[in-house]
């Protein structure tokens, strides 16, 4: 039994990425008993892969695949142990993701990946490639983790893209697996190459259906130029999207938001952001001339920013991205007057005997009165 290291761990590290890097091994002449033997649990139920209890890295037998239907579950796998590392590495979808290394650090290189490292290109290892729809989501992934390298995409690979997209078979991905390319996209700092991949292909209507007709320049805009800044987090970044969204539309997008949730089964905490700014971005965007108590007041109730005052920052933070210098006021003003609204609690109420309703009336009056003071 060999085990090689492969794919990205060996392409991030000839690239030039710190570590740490994620380790993935492949298996050749080796059986389920024998990774059974050393502990390994296996995942999934199709592909024979297994983890490793210590370092919870991946150790997948050596494999070929055929196609036997549509979508990325459509394949059959033989993993029997004479299959070889080369046959196992041309099932891969790129070159640069196609090399392995032994346990004597050597590199093996069948299909070119460390030349097409060097000249920058991203290349299908073959015509396999086009069997498997997700792989148009991965090297759209991979064009924006290596965008700021000036990888682009070979012109042979692109029309085996094109073929994929017109076939059809991109409806087939499960939600599941668009929400992994998605997250995993949002950690790259040029994450608008993906999606600017993604509408060059003719692709990004089949996958986001709910973003459809958008063109190249709209993820152009500057706040996603200052989303690509590192300290910026995934939810931020697809936040991001949705506030230029409602900045081109002018209207809510509130039903944008949950359909794209219901399509790709997102988490609850991603759609946190951009419906607060949904909530309140035609307040906050009205000029600062109408900022009266009331109207103040109405966007920090917008917000929930009385029982939840990081609500405020989280939106400023994404409004900041525009770069829009009159909002600097605006915010001056919110922020001041949700630190005085802050200071009223129902121990400041005197009257006695209000009730139900006429208690959070009452509170919003003396919240009303303080902002103004504050002003």
């Amino acid at each position: 039994m060999q085990i090689y290291l492969v794919g990205g761990a060996i392409r991030d590290r000839l690239l030039g990425f710190p570590p740490p890097y994620e380790n993935d091994w492949v298996v050749v002449n080796g059986t389920p008993e024998d990774l059974n033997s050393r502990g390994y649990k296996k995942v999934g139920k199709s592909f024979p892969v297994y983890i490793n209890p210590h370092t919870g890295d991946e150790y997948a037998l050596a494999r070929k695949e055929s196609k036997t239907g549509a979508g990325y579950h459509g394949f059959d796998f033989d993993a029997n142990p004479n299959i070889t590392l080369e046959e196992d590495l041309a099932r891969r979808d790129l070159t640069i993701n196609a090399i392995a290394e032994d346990e004597n650090g050597l590199l093996i290189d069948p299909y070119k990946g460390q030349e097409d490292l060097d000249n920058r290109k991203l290349r299908h290892v073959s015509l396999a490639f086009k069997e498997d729809p997700l792989r148009v989501l991965r090297i759209a992934r991979f064009k924006a983790k290596l965008h700021n390298l000036g990888f682009t995409i070979t012109e042979e690979t692109y029309s085996l893209i094109t073929e994929i997209v017109e076939s059809g078979e991109l409806l087939s991905l499960v939600p599941e697996r668009i929400w992994l390319e998605t997250e995993k996209t949002l950690k790259h700092s040029r994450f608008d190459q993906y999606f600017k991949t993604l509408i060059q292909i003719n692709a990004l209507d089949q996958i986001y259906p709910d973003l459809a007709g958008l063109q190249k320049d709209f993820f152009s805009h500057i706040i996603f130029q200052q989303a690509s800044q590192e300290m910026v987090s995934t939810k931020y970044r697809f936040a991001v999207i949705f506030y230029a969204l409602l900045k081109e539309k002018n209207s809510d997008i509130k039903e944008i938001i949950e359909s794209m949730q219901k399509s790709m089964n997102f988490p609850n905490s991603y759609k946190e952001i951009p419906l607060l700014l949904n909530n309140s971005f035609s307040l906050i965007n009205k000029d600062i001339s109408k900022f009266t108590p009331e109207h103040i007041l109405t966007i920090i109730e917008k917000l929930n920013a009385l029982k939840k005052p990081e609500n405020l920052q989280a939106i400023f933070k994404l409004i900041d991205m525009d770069l829009d210098r009159n909002f600097n006021d605006k915010k001056e003003l919110i922020e001041k007057s949700l630190t005085s609204a802050l200071t009223i609690q129902i121990s400041n109420i005197e009257e006695e005997g209000l009730q139900g309703s006429d208690i959070g009336l009452k509170l919003r009056e003396l919240r009303l009165n303080k902002i103004q003071e504050s002003l």
